[in-house]
């Protein structure tokens, strides 16, 4: 599958990541460091761990990079969970939003492993 038919697939901003990259081969080149970041996992860490000030920092991280990579239907809900999760504002809802990223996660994940 191409990177534009990846984009495609997941609904995320093809044409203004690779204008923000300065092309297609820069995309590529940085998404390998998407799917093998910490960020993910630090999210689920500090949910499991009850470390709000972990999942805070892993989400917002997320918010931010999934914006520069044109992710939106992720950026949306890691945005959604950040807001949630911020200091003095705890949610009760965001265990159900956290699912709602991990869905948003898997499908972004799981397009991106179909890369020529």
């Amino acid at each position: 599958m191409t990177i534009k038919e990846c984009y495609d697939l997941i609904g995320a901003d093809y044409d203004g990541v690779v204008a923000r990259m300065c092309g297609e081969a820069r995309v590529l080149k940085f998404i390998p460091k998407f799917v093998d970041g910490p960020t993910y996992s630090d999210l689920l860490k500090g949910f499991d761990e009850q470390n709000w000030e972990l999942a805070f920092r892993a989400a917002h991280t997320m918010k931010g990079v999934c914006a520069n990579f044109g992710f939106t239907k992720l950026q949306n809900s890691s945005s959604e969970l950040c807001e949630m999760l911020r200091p003095d504002v705890y949610n009760e809802e965001a265990p159900a939003q956290l699912e709602i990223v991990k869905a948003d996660y898997a499908e972004t994940i799981d397009a991106l492993a179909k890369l020529d």
